[in-house]
């Protein structure tokens, strides 16, 4: 009988053994699959957290590209207005003075010079020249100076001064107004003034 109970602790401690190894086992396989498992996870988290942090800071490089844009416009609206009200001062000036030239005895000289300009241009018996009503006064003097057949009338589009001849048989308009030279230093202005607008 001790031999039995011999056999039967044996018999018990091995199985005890074999589960106790079995245990181990399986705890070791236990903590390798929740290692992985949270390894897993936390790859996953970061990646997560990864792509929320790419779209935040993309969100936060357009708001930062939108306000700078709008900022730069807002900027760029400022100068223009800037640069239009100083042009706009020059060219009154400009204008006043003109206005004032067409009050002098060399305005009748500029007027009897310019006649015979579009005199030399517009080579026909239709021709109609175009005044200011107040220059009207110099009417004769405008017709001797052109030299041939010719009108003489008032327009409310010459307000500085000058004269424009116009011819419908040649189709020709002739304009050595003081308005019209005056508009065409708008663009020399724009272009020699150094009042630009860069990016």
């Amino acid at each position: 009988m001790p031999d039995t109970v011999s056999k039967t602790d044996n018999f018990l401690k091995a199985i005890e053994k074999y589960a106790e190894e079995q245990r181990t086992k399986i705890q070791s396989e236990a903590e390798d699959f929740k290692e992985k498992e949270l390894n897993k996870a936390e790859e996953e988290g970061l990646r997560e957290a990864y792509v929320l942090i790419q779209k935040k800071m993309s969100d936060i490089n357009t708001k930062i590209a939108s306000e700078l844009s709008k900022a730069e416009s807002a900027s760029r609206k400022e100068i223009f207005i800037k640069r239009q009200e100083i042009s706009d001062k020059v060219f009154d000036k400009a204008k006043k003075k003109l206005l004032d030239y067409t009050k002098t005895a060399k305005y009748s000289d500029m007027l009897r010079k310019s006649t015979k300009e579009i005199s030399s241009r517009l080579n026909a018996d239709d021709v109609v020249l175009l005044v200011k009503e107040e220059d009207m006064k110099f009417e004769k003097e405008l017709k001797a100076a052109f030299g041939r057949n010719c009108e003489v009338k008032s327009s409310n589009e010459i307000t500085i001064g000058g004269v424009m001849g116009m011819s419908q048989k040649m189709g020709l308009l002739a304009d050595e107004t003081l308005d019209t030279k005056l508009s065409e230093q708008h663009e020399w202005f724009y272009e020699n003034s150094g009042l630009c607008v860069t990016e």
